[in-house]
């Protein structure tokens, strides 16, 4: 038997669509989905373990741009994360992790992240929850809002409007802690196109145009079927994408939504700080799903913190000892120094003020974990108590760390 790990190459499509559907369960066309990968992801994206020539496993990464506070960082987008059951717990995937953590960071890619349910499995590779969002839940019959719009209408899209929708997204999310740039790719593929019963489906649009005809809002979602209840097939709105500039057009994306009052359920993933169910007439006819965001991973510590703002209100310097058991070149001793919109990471030789994993790092490199909290959950161990009020400001975030994409 022989084993062979290596990017794929186009003659390799049909067994990677073919791996990816029976990974994941999914009632797919692996012709179909091969000539579909061919136009959307080129080869060198994806590594792959070949036993006996045949194609088992395989770890595919997206290169994309991250906004944090105005900036744009470097990242990679794993998924997904495929293996055929008779070859799982062999290590084939922590190889090809490995393979694909060395490829970001030749490339550049200083961030990673993954959306999985076992989060055990990804923490030994160093992945950790970075990020959150919120996912509301309700039948649009039961809900009434106490605000209206007080000027506006919502008019249909379609797949051509994306540098539409961009223009709004890009204006939403400029200084915000999390979301992509997004490309014409993304948008037309992975945005406005959906996998739905193991098809694609266009997705409806709608945008928000306040009286004097100016664009302010969006939304992008999708009917699909829930499960026979007795004897009809009920339906769910689910949306993937809402954007609002104004209030009017928040409220007004709202009110279109409730208008779908034939499905039996509306789901609605929206950032972390959200107040919808505040501004329900009754806010417990919403139910408020678990957090659901990214896994993200420090792939190149020292380039991460140079391509990262600094916002905190004063100058901030610590020291930090990092250990990383799957990258090399994250373990030892930083000095990290924030000023002046600029924050850096460099090795010293001095004495640690605080000790963590790269799993921690991450977490309070974007602001979903508090130094503070870190420091009293067992996430860091403070080794210079004076170190904790630098760490809060050299980690200081403007907003919640939130990226509306699925990857």
């Amino acid at each position: 038997m022989t084993t062979e790990f290596r990017l794929l190459t186009l003659d390799d499509y049909e067994q990677a669509a073919y791996l990816e559907s029976q990974a994941f369960y999914n009632p797919v066309d692996p012709a179909d989905t091969a000539q579909e990968m061919r136009r959307m992801f080129p080869p060198d994206w994806t590594v792959g373990a070949f036993i006996n020539g045949k194609l088992v496993a395989d770890v595919r990464t997206v290169p994309m741009a991250r906004r944090f506070h105005g900036a744009t960082m470097h990242f990679g987008a794993v998924g997904p994360v495929s293996c055929l059951a008779p070859y799982r717990r062999r290590g084939l995937v922590a190889h090809l992790l490995a393979m694909a953590l060395e490829l970001m960071r030749e490339r550049g890619q200083v961030l990673s992240g993954l959306h999985t349910p076992h989060d055990a499995l990804y923490r030994r590779y160093g992945w950790e929850r970075a990020e959150s969002r919120t996912h509301y839940s309700f039948n649009p019959k039961d809900v009434r809002l106490r605000f209206r719009s007080s000027g506006g209408r919502t008019e249909p899209g379609n797949l051509e409007d994306w540098q539409r929708l961009d223009t709004m997204f890009r204006e939403k999310t400029s200084q915000a802690n999390g979301p992509f740039v997004r490309v014409e790719q993304w948008w037309r593929h992975a945005v406005l196109k959906q996998w739905d019963q193991g098809k694609r489906r266009d997705n409806d649009i709608v945008v928000w145009v306040d009286d004097e005809g100016r664009d302010q809002g969006y939304l992008v979602y999708l009917n699909r079927d829930l499960p026979r209840d007795g004897g009809w097939v009920p339906q769910e709105i689910w949306v993937r994408d809402f954007v609002a500039l104004t209030s009017d057009a928040y409220i007004g994306l709202w009110e279109h939504i409730l208008t779908h009052d034939l499905a039996a359920k509306i789901g609605v993933p929206m950032h972390p700080l959200d107040h919808f169910r505040q501004v329900c007439e009754d806010p417990f006819k919403v139910e408020v799903g678990e957090p659901d965001g990214a896994m993200l991973r420090i792939v190149d510590l020292e380039n991460a913190f140079a391509q990262r703002p600094f916002v905190g209100t004063r100058p901030a310097a610590f020291t930090a000892r990092i250990e990383d058991r799957n990258l090399e070149w994250n373990r030892g001793t930083w000095r990290i120094e924030g000023a002046e919109g600029r924050i850096c990471a460099d090795r010293t030789d001095a004495a640690p003020d605080v000790e963590m994993d790269v799993n921690a790092l991450a977490a309070m490199f974007t602001g979903f974990l508090r130094p503070s909290v870190a420091a009293t959950t067992g996430f860091a161990r403070l080794i210079r108590p004076e170190a904790l009020a630098e760490m809060e400001q050299a980690f200081a975030v403007l907003d919640s760390p939130y990226c509306p994409d699925y990857y």
